[in-house]
């Protein structure tokens, strides 16, 4: 039984990805012939594990831009470069960590 509920769940998935509703996935799979019950609470879950795959990766997101920019504060308050490229230091790397950590935000909100 485990094996006939792994295909539906990425039928599920793949219904989300394309930007079907719950209630139009709930329809569809219960003129398919599947409990109402059933059919709620898989798309439910499968509801919250896009949620949750998406939250890790904007977290990761958010921690690689802050990583980013805490090299820039440290190779700018250290001064361990050639002075031309004090600026691509100071505003480059900054601005780059910064759009990384919006990057995340944006994935998971």
């Amino acid at each position: 039984m485990h094996t006939a509920q792994r295909p539906l769940s990425d039928y599920v998935f793949s219904l989300l990805e394309d930007g079907h509703g719950r209630e139009h996935i709930e329809t569809v799979l219960q003129q398919k012939g599947h409990e109402e019950q059933f059919v709620k609470e898989l798309v439910r879950e499968t509801i919250k594990l896009r949620q949750s795959k998406r939250i890790a990766q904007g977290l990761g997101f958010i921690l690689a831009g802050a990583l980013v920019c805490f090299a820039s504060f440290l190779l700018t308050i250290t001064g361990s470069f050639s002075q031309g490229s004090f600026p691509w230091v100071l505003y480059g790397l900054t601005s780059v960590g910064i759009i990384v950590v919006f990057a995340g935000f944006m994935r998971i909100f």
